[in-house]
């Protein structure tokens, strides 16, 4: 009886490690569970048989993303990004399980779009909001970069920098249009969210108009920008930065204060 109960509890242990393991590698390559692709440039992009995609009008997507990490101190010329169309997939179930209600999400080398994307219009619509998707990827991007460059292990679910650094650097490379326009001021940023009241502000904010976003990615963009903008730090610092994150909010507040 007692070797039963043994095989048995040997048995289900080995089934759910099997199981795990299967799914952890689906997750990190689930090419398998998609019938086309193509590639363009440093892309290759995943999709299911009938999923009706534009090429033509998504490589100047690809391209605007590019163009964007390429300037980040992160980028790596030699990487190869790996992008999937995931809407529509049974993956988009399995990658689910690592928790997270996102539109898209960047997994080691790999970057799920778990929305449905409107390529003619380069957006994605959820909830309301109309979000740009050249800098959503470009997003996803820069934080397949960041592990890439300091590692999973540093950048991943279990253990990563603060929010604000997480996000905020990613951000502050994705938005550069809209932080390079003629109307943008950091000042003024930096005013309408220490104005808005706190629960305007308690779980989202209006990062770019008609996008609302998690305030710690706004929050963080805005203080990775005084920091690298102002100051002159690189993101290697930011990091290796000891600081709490309200001291450099409040540094940050001052330095808006002084004019």
């Amino acid at each position: 009886m007692k070797k039963t109960i043994k095989r048995t509890i040997v048995g289900t242990l080995l089934f759910a490690t099997m199981a795990t393991a299967g799914l952890v590698a689906l997750i990190f390559y689930p090419q398998s569970l998609f019938a086309n692709k193509f590639d363009y440039n440093q892309f290759t992009v995943y999709y299911n048989k009938d999923y009706k995609i534009d090429k033509e009008a998504f490589q100047p997507i690809l391209d605007g993303a590019y163009r964007l990490v390429e300037k980040s101190e992160l980028h790596n010329p030699d990487f190869k990004y790996k992008v999937f169309l995931a809407h529509n997939n049974i993956f988009n179930k399995i990658e689910s399980l690592q928790g997270g209600d996102v539109l898209a999400r960047a997994t080691a080398w790999n970057i799920v779009f778990k929305t449905d994307i409107d390529i003619k219009n380069n957006r994605i619509h959820s909830g309301g909001n109309s979000i740009d998707l050249t800098a959503i990827l470009a997003h996803e991007m820069v934080h397949i970069l960041q592990a890439g460059k300091y590692g999973l292990l540093n950048f991943g679910l279990l253990k990563h920098p603060p929010m604000w650094k997480l996000e905020g650097y990613p951000e502050y490379v994705a938005r550069r249009a809209y932080l390079n326009s003629e109307t943008y001021d950091l000042r003024k940023e930096i005013q309408r969210f220490i104005s808005a009241d706190i629960p305007t502000k308690q779980e989202s904010f209006e990062a770019v108009p008609g996008h609302f976003m998690p305030t710690y990615y706004f929050k963080g963009r805005i203080m990775v920008e005084y920091l690298m903008d102002q100051k002159g730090m690189s993101y290697d610092e930011i990091l290796k930065d000891q600081r709490a994150e309200e001291a450099v909010f409040k540094e940050m507040v001052d330095w808006m204060n002084e004019q």
